[in-house]
């Protein structure tokens, strides 16, 4: 939501005090006690335009600041004024291609950090940015082009390294990104976003390392939902029921209403543990932070049915049914009880 900069006018009420002297009279209230105020530094920046209008380091710098607010079109009006005084600023067209990039204009935000590269060809950040760009748009091999090129300017650029491994993960090359990323967390031992593609990277091939990794990011953010359902789905995954509840259940208690979380512990219970009762009770759980989880019911009317209770499994088939008409695991399992 853009933020707008209102000033709102209090228009006083004004009434005759006498028929003598005719005098207004105006209500106690001024427009400062209910006007929208500006903030401190918007303030400032404004008073020294005012005083300066041609400075294009204050527009860049109010540029920035309505971008943090998300207020682009104020932002662009601003930087592009800026340029018009100064086109020579590098800074300035990778401002420009930050804006039009969160606008998702990709193809303005590309030439303006082409600019930015040609008046200023060491700016790591301009370089580093088209190679996101690039990986964005999936040029994988013109993004990984412009990471060397980075890299070769600053070989410890740990975000290099780890843009190159999201490449080759893209491409489906997991031992180079699995390399990158590695080589990423060498350079950064806080990059928390290594560690988590470097646990699912690993996961995917069942290397025990994955659990290792997610630890690792853990460590960094002990509250993270997202490593303690991968470290989760990783345990499950390799059929390690007791480590996949206790990292689900660290997960409940960092947010409750995680349904994934209690539907997963609903399978390990009913496939893996042989636990109808709690399997039962995890997915009525799932059900009820979601109550149209659809796959949530169809899983208990499972359970359900393998304990006999016909009639229950028939009313969660026929609740998937109400939600997703054609879902066919429940049409079937309807379709095999009759």
């Amino acid at each position: 939501m853009k933020i707008r900069i209102i000033f709102t006018i209090v228009i006083s009420i004004a009434f005759l005090t006498s028929c003598r002297n005719d005098k207004k009279s105006v209500d106690t209230k001024t427009a400062d006690s209910v006007m929208v105020k500006t903030p401190e530094a918007l303030k400032q920046l404004n008073a020294q335009l005012l005083a300066n209008p041609n400075n294009a380091n204050l527009l860049n710098k109010r540029a920035k600041y309505y971008f943090e607010t998300k207020d682009f079109a104020l932002s662009i009006a601003d930087i592009k004024k800026a340029m018009n005084i100064d086109s020579s600023k590098a800074e300035y067209y990778l401002m420009l291609s930050d804006i039009y990039f969160v606008a998702n204009q990709t193809g303005k935000s590309k030439a303006a950090l082409e600019k930015c590269i040609r008046l200023d060809d060491k700016n790591v950040d301009a370089i580093m940015k088209l190679a996101e760009l690039y990986l964005y748009v999936r040029k994988y091999d013109k993004s990984i082009e412009y990471i060397n090129m980075a890299l070769k300017i600053d070989k410890y650029n740990a975000k290099g390294y780890f843009m190159k491994g999201m490449n080759y993960k893209e491409l489906g090359d997991t031992s180079k990104a699995i390399s990158s990323m590695q080589t990423a967390v060498e350079q950064d031992q806080q990059y928390y976003n290594a560690y988590i593609q470097l646990g699912l990277l690993c996961a995917a091939k069942h290397n025990p390392l994955a659990s290792q990794y997610y630890k690792n990011a853990l460590k960094i953010n002990p509250r993270s939902t997202e490593a303690w359902y991968d470290l989760g789905k990783y345990e499950q995954d390799e059929e390690n029921w007791k480590g996949a509840i206790e990292s689900y259940t660290s997960l409940l208690k960092i947010d409750s209403q995680y349904k994934y979380a209690h539907y997963n512990m609903g399978v390990i219970y009913f496939m893996g543990l042989k636990d109808n009762t709690k399997a039962i009770d995890q997915y009525t759980q799932a059900i009820n932070i979601e109550p149209k989880y659809v796959e949530a019911y169809y899983a208990r009317g499972v359970c359900y049915r393998a304990m006999g209770n016909v009639k229950k499994a028939i009313v969660d088939f026929n609740a998937c049914l109400s939600i997703t008409p054609d879902f066919q695991p429940a049409v079937l399992a309807l379709k095999e009880m009759k």
